[in-house]
């Protein structure tokens, strides 16, 4: 899952916000974020001291000094796209300002899980059944998927599929006959089948198939299989994306013996890096959530 995935990336480049676009500190230290939620909350667009339209990072203004979006254009959507990054870095730095003042209010430390003064996250009860449940619910899931992918439908490396391959800027797709080359068994996991796209625990069924030379993606998973869900399918805008229309030859791929539990320090960053409550609610500067703890109990037995 991608929370688990980018865990320990890095990089050498200097931090750059990606609201504003300037180097030397993120969206939620950017010093332009309030100035601009005052104007935009209004729905109007953020102006220069001239009453001049402004550029901040990729928002611009598109259609001149005419700034008012209730009255000039309704269908021009750079309001939503700037109204949208400001909303989100604002409510983001509300949230470490709360937390700050919280932690500087506190007399004694809480858990970081449940919220429970009594203990910290290492020895939380509750982040404990949480894990086993994930864990058994991981174990059910990965069984049930091999059964559909391996079994019933032939998915494995070395598989001869027909796909539909995108042709490019205004060209027509071109059907061919391909080889599956790989499958992202290591990192697929319950949270795959999550009806809903969502961020922290986005776990992609990734199958790479050789078709005329090229190794493509595979991007209609969640349509092809019940045990994938919108969670669990590609970006669809893979440069080298195609469809699957049906398996040819199919093939059985055997995995390891301990495929079927392994995974499991995924969970263990994703209960690290979250709440109890994020992770039934999600955080309030999240574009959209879903109820983690629920999809987990449906499939713990």
């Amino acid at each position: 899952m991608k929370i688990h995935e980018n865990k320990d990336k890095r990089t050498n480049s200097k931090p750059k916000c990606s609201y504003c676009r300037e180097e030397g500190h993120n969206q939620y230290e950017c010093g332009y974020v309030e100035k601009d939620w005052a104007s935009l909350s209004k729905w109007r667009f953020p102006l220069d001291k001239d009453g001049e339209p402004i550029m901040r990072g990729w928002h611009r203004i598109t259609y001149g000094k005419s700034v008012d979006p209730l009255t000039v254009n309704v269908y021009n959507n750079s309001f939503t796209a700037w109204f949208n990054a400001c909303r989100k870095a604002y409510i983001g730095q509300q949230e470490r300002k709360n937390k700050a003042k919280t932690k500087k209010a506190a007399t004694t430390r809480a858990c970081g899980f449940c919220g429970g003064t009594d203990h910290t996250r290492r020895k939380c009860k509750k982040q404990e059944a949480f894990l086993a449940d994930c864990y058994a619910a991981n174990k059910n899931w990965r069984e049930a998927a091999y059964i559909e992918l391996v079994k019933n439908h032939g998915i494995s490396v070395g598989a001869c599929v027909k796909v539909s391959c995108h042709g490019g800027w205004q060209a027509p797709a071109e059907e061919g006959v391909g080889i599956i080359t790989s499958i992202s068994w290591d990192t697929i996991n319950v949270f795959t089948a999550l009806d809903d796209r969502t961020d922290d625990v986005f776990s992609p069924l990734e199958i790479k198939v050789m078709v005329n030379g090229k190794n493509r993606t595979v991007t209609n998973v969640n349509s092809f299989f019940s045990c994938i869900g919108k969670n669990g399918n590609p970006n669809e805008w893979h440069h080298d994306a195609c469809n699957l229309l049906s398996i040819m030859t199919p093939a059985e791929e055997r995995l390891s013996e301990d495929w079927i539990d392994s995974y499991k320090e995924s969970f263990e960053t994703l209960t690290k890096k979250r709440s109890l409550e994020q992770l039934e609610k999600g955080r309030p500067s999240d574009w959209s959530s879903v109820n983690l703890v629920r999809h987990i109990k449906s499939w713990k037995t």
